[in-house]
Parts: C-alpha cells; sequence; structure tokens
C-alpha cells in the first residue's frame, strides 16, 4: 500500500472558478480507486485548548501567543527527511519561525521573508478539525487527515486512463467520507453519484469570489462524468501537514511541520 501525507486543504487550492475540464485530462471513465482513511484522532479536553488557542493566535496574528504553543522538540521535515534547512544548532523557535516565514533562513533576527508570516497557512491547519494518529501508541497526532491506496494496481490502470501522455499528471484528491455529488456547486438537486471514501482526479475549484478559499470541488467520477462535491469533504494527496504531542505535564504542542514536495 501507499501512505499518502495531507496538508491544510486551503494551502493547496486557489480559488478560481473552473471553465471546463483540466487540460491534461481525459474525460473518460477509469477504475474506482477505493482509500483507507487513517486512524482518526478524537481530541480531548487538553487538545482542543491548545487548539482554541491555536485558532485564536493565527486570527490576531499574536506571535507570542503563537510560540507558546511550540514544543521543544519541533522537527522540520521533507518527504520524511530532516529539511537540508533544519538547523541543529537552533531551537526549536528559530526552526518553527524559519518554517513559517517569520525570519530567513541563517538569521537571528526576525524579517526579511518575502510574504512572512505565513499566518494564512498556519491559519488552515487551525482551522482543519479533522486528525490522524500518526504513530500506533497515539503519541503523534496530525491533521490534516490522511490516505491509503487500497489498490495500488488499479490506481496505476486509473491514472493510465485519464491522463494524457508526458503530463504531469492529475490532481488526485481523496473523500473523508460518504459524499453526494451535485450537477453544480450547492445545488440541491438530487445527486448526480453518491461516493465512499476513494480517490478522484479534481478538474477545477469554486469560490465564492477571487480572492475566497474554494467552497466547491470539480471532480472526474469513475463513470466519467463530472460533478461538484464540497471542498470541505476532500483532501489532496502527497501535501504538508502539521502534527502534535502531549507533553510530560499534559499540554499538547507543535513538534512537527512534514513539509512534501
Amino acid at each position: 500500500m501507499r501512505a499518502f501525507l495531507i496538508p491544510a486543504i486551503a494551502a493547496v487550492l486557489t480559488a478560481a472558478v473552473p471553465a471546463g475540464l483540466h487540460a491534461d485530462v481525459k474525460n473518460v471513465p477509469y477504475p474506482e480507486v477505493k482509500v483507507k482513511l487513517g486512524t482518526r484522532y478524537q481530541p480531548d479536553a487538553a487538545f482542543e485548548k491548545m487548539r482554541t488557542a491555536l485558532v485564536d493566535a493565527t486570527a490576531k496574528k499574536d506571535t507570542t501567543a503563537l510560540l507558546r504553543l511550540v514544543g521543544p522538540t519541533f522537527v522540520w521535515t521533507l518527504n520524511d527527511e530532516l529539511a537540508d534547512k533544519f538547523d541543529f544548532g537552533r531551537d526549536a523557535v528559530h526552526n518553527f519561525k524559519v518554517v513559517f516565514g517569520f525570519r530567513d533562513y541563517g538569521k537571528d533576527v526576525d524579517g526579511g521573508v518575502e510574504d512572512g508570516p505565513f499566518w494564512d497557512a498556519l491559519a488552515s491547519f487551525a482551522a482543519d478539525k479533522i486528525y490522524y494518529q500518526a504513530t500506533d501508541d497515539g503519541n503523534l497526532i496530525c491533521g490534516p487527515m490522511a490516505a491509503e491506496i487500497v489498490d495500488d494496481e488499479k490506481f496505476e490502470q486509473a491514472g493510465k486512463k485519464i491522463e494524457a501522455e508526458d503530463d504531469g499528471g492529475a490532481d488526485w484528491y481523496f473523500t473523508i467520507g460518504d459524499v453526494a455529488v451535485t450537477k453544480s456547486p450547492g445545488d440541491t438537486g438530487p445527486p448526480v453519484a453518491r461516493l465512499g471514501t476513494v480517490a478522484l482526479p479534481v478538474l477545477g475549484t469554486s469560490a465564492q469570489s477571487q480572492d475566497a478559499q474554494p467552497t466547491h470541488l470539480q471532480v472526474l467520477l469513475p463513470s466519467g462524468k463530472t460533478g461538484w462535491i464540497p471542498a470541505s469533504a476532500a483532501r489532496p494527496f502527497n501535501s504538508n501537514r502539521l502534527c502534535y504531542a502531549k507533553t510530560a505535564n499534559g499540554d499538547w504542542k507543535v513538534v512537527l511541520f512534514s513539509e512534501s514536495e
């Protein structure tokens, strides 16, 4: 099986209303690709307290409050290996600041990062309430949700069916529960299909305005037809996550940023 790690959805989607199908995806039937979701974590009271503090800190852009939530062993990885810019000689707060654009790599003072700090990315992680256990013992909790492809061979067959030759590949997402597929974004009529937990190519997005986050995703169904699902109902494969662990005194802290190319 192939495991994929997920980012906050707002960090990877563009707020654009598509004019039609993705140019590099064929509108043809393909084998249904089932997925297995990660073990969902039901937050305890201490975790909810931490998440509330994270939401509040990002909303107010309160750097002091935010840094209180960083664990003493914060780590930064790229493709599951320590990132080249992770500095063993610096403390956790320094590395966290570099990750999220508060200070530039190799610098001792804040500032100087283009578009930094990355408050929107932090707010996206804070807003997503669906977490999974990244370790069997439940000591590492990450979000947003992760999933595995159940049958790699079938996934490869699906890709060959819909993806043009010499193309970078379709944008595959997975649903995080049963979801109704509608004819248009927010349509209240009878659904054109219903899905379980499956992988789907995303063809485009819809948002209320150009600068707003997407509210709906246009997807290609295994039947070869297209439809729309709420953006909250799916996550993209192979991207970033933020992870948390409980300290000895029972407080939850941010301990890992897992980046994926």
